[in-house]
């Protein structure tokens, strides 16, 4: 990830003051001596739109059921990549995971079913084998009483972007988005890193709450190993986390 092109971008481009601001990874940021967890992800332009559509516009009138399944590179770090799906569930049906089923073979490939406080029933999949050249497939759906809401159309089995530039010596095309980021020169992840950063730099998240967050994800997933080592459902929370 671009970290030094990231800062500067938002040096020229934000006004905000970055002096007191230290950027290492796409995990963390340091503001005047305080460590902050990021989760670009909640700052995905599609993930954004299918929270609107679920929580603020409550098109569904009821979530029964959500979905996501990511295939990512060989050498991806799973657990990383659990952290941020099952934030990214939460987060998007404004919900508490209660329970949690898991299995997972030789840490690269993770399958979960979850509940949540509100009753819905989720899955989350997870796979490492793609080759460093090929772009990771992802995809999140919610299944309600009047509808479905997905950030790939229904015959997608690529997010699309919006240009793809070809060349006769490469296996595969270069693909750029329409976000203002890429003028920069910044991928789609990258823009949301960026954007990230603005809302901690410029105080737009709660300090507190992003921790309480980032130990309430950690002990999700700890849960999760727990559960594809014992073979059982674990509870989450509500109950003394206790096997059941």
């Amino acid at each position: 990830m671009q970290l030094e092109l990231i800062k500067k971008s938002l040096a020229e481009y934000s006004g905000l003051d970055l002096t007191g601001a230290q950027i290492t990874d796409d995990r963390f940021v340091t503001v005047n001596g305080e460590k902050f967890p990021l989760t670009p992800w909640r700052y995905d332009r599609r993930i954004g739109s299918m929270r609107r559509l679920a929580v603020k516009d409550n098109v569904l009138r009821r979530i029964c059921s959500y979905k996501s399944v990511r295939i990512d590179h060989k050498d991806a770090d799973i657990e990383k990549l659990l952290h941020n799906e099952l934030d990214a569930c939460q987060w998007i049906l404004n919900d508490k995971i209660v329970s949690v089923f898991a299995t997972k073979n030789q840490d690269k490939i993770f399958s979960l079913i979850l509940r949540t406080e509100k009753d819905v029933l989720c899955s989350i999949e997870i796979m490492l084998s793609l080759s460093s050249e090929t772009k990771p497939v992802v995809k999140h759906e919610m299944v309600g009483k009047e509808g479905m809401i997905t950030d790939c159309s229904i015959n997608e089995q690529l997010n699309a972007e919006s240009i793809y530039v070809f060349e006769s010596n490469k296996k595969f095309p270069e693909y750029f988005s329409d976000l203002p980021g890429a003028l920069l020169g910044l991928t789609p992840y990258e823009t949301a890193v960026l954007d990230n950063i603005e809302a901690v730099v410029a105080k737009k998240v709660n300090f507190e709450k992003a921790w309480e967050n980032e130990e309430e994800i950690k002990h999700l997933v700890e849960c999760t190993y727990k559960s594809a080592e014992l073979g059982e459902r674990i509870i989450t929370r509500g109950q003394n986390n206790e096997t059941n």
